[in-house]
């Protein structure tokens, strides 16, 4: 064999190496921020657990989320405007 070819043989076997490593780390440094990501899109995207009200304003929609909520009745709560009333929509 060619004495050249000898002396590039390990840096391009270590130039392959880093590649194939390079390319597997970068997919697993990938995957968690993909299961974060739609673990997010699942929580934005869930279904209410229950609607309350109407009420006259924001704020006692509002009070009556907090309530709930410091009552353990629900995790997190949403006051949406629709139909010219407020509504509770909450999320357990």
């Amino acid at each position: 064999m060619n004495t050249r070819t000898l002396r590039t043989a390990p840096a391009i076997a270590l130039a392959a190496a880093g590649l194939l490593l390079g390319g597997a780390a970068g997919a697993a440094v990938a995957a968690p921020q993909q299961d974060t990501a739609s673990a997010s899109a699942t929580a934005l995207q869930e279904r209410p657990s229950g609607k309350y009200g109407p009420y006259s304003s924001y704020k006692s929609c509002y009070k009556a989320g907090e309530r709930g909520k410091d009552h353990g009745r629900w995790h997190h709560f949403v006051c949406k405007y629709q139909h010219h009333k407020w509504w509770l929509y909450t999320y357990r």
